[in-house]
């Protein structure tokens, strides 16, 4: 292999050189693992697809029937008009999303030799996805039927939380904690700039609804999906660019 006539032709010209030639090599694995690519890609493909669901009518939120959803919609937000659709929608589509990403890794280091432990990344993304089903109803109970003072001392940070889940950004928030976990493990910096864009984003889009108050029919009824649909061009730009990258580096190629 040229990875190891390299490591000769490096030991050849003493212990220095042989040094710098297998911190190459690491280098060169650790490049040849990352396979972030195609995760970017298929979170920035599954927020684009719920884009329909975002869309509200054209009826006044007033004149809209008031419906109770299930718990298990609870990540679809209890402002839209087809939460609980998209509550079902994120369920399925953050489970098979992370999901995918194991089988793709399985496969990308048997294709180059060197695996890419991601166990941990579909840990956070499974309990991530759990954790989004039971916040928006523990925050509902902590805020709403409990007049204990040490709940009401943490509305501080209760209801802005609240608010993020009500106006269907809380499956961003999970895609950016399981993003925040591959990159750890990938130990990439593209991928922590991404998924450092990504989380501004979602700031950005979450502060300016907490801060204006919006709520149904404020907006036209584009206002909630331009809002979830913000942060995806980061996933999309930041995954093509390293699926590119990946490919400029294997041999033969242009």
């Amino acid at each position: 292999m040229s990875n190891s006539a390299d490591a000769g032709a490096y030991a050849d010209g003493g212990p220095h050189d042989l040094l710098r030639s297998m911190a190459a090599l690491r280098r060169r694995a650790r490049t040849d693992r990352h396979a972030y690519g195609l995760p970017l890609l298929l979170f920035g493909a599954l927020i684009a697809a719920a884009a329909p669901l975002y869309v509200e009518s054209t009826e006044p939120a007033a004149l809209r029937a008031i419906s109770t959803n299930p718990a298990l919609t609870s990540l679809g937000g209890d402002f839209l008009e087809h939460s609980a659709a998209l509550g079902w929608y994120w369920l399925a589509a953050l489970i098979a999303g992370y999901l995918t990403t194991l089988v793709w890794y399985r496969w990308h280091g048997q294709r180059v030799g060197v695996q890419t432990p991601v166990r941990g990344y579909v840990i956070a993304g499974v309990v991530g996805t759990l954790v989004g089903l039971a916040l928006p109803v523990v925050l509902e109970f902590l805020l709403f039927n409990t007049a204990a003072p040490v709940f009401r001392a943490t509305s501080w940070a209760t209801g802005p939380l609240l608010g993020v889940a009500n106006r269907g950004m809380l499956p961003h928030v999970v895609i950016a904690v399981g993003l925040a976990v591959l990159a750890r493990l990938e130990r990439s910096r593209g991928l922590w700039v991404v998924v450092a864009a990504y989380a501004a984003v979602i700031v950005l889009v979450t502060a300016w609804f907490q801060l204006a108050d919006l709520q149904p029919g404020d907006l036209s009824r584009f206002g909630f999906l331009l809002a979830a649909l913000a942060p995806a061009p980061v996933l999309l730009i930041g995954g093509g660019a390293a699926l590119l990258a990946a490919r400029k580096r294997r041999p033969g190629s242009a």
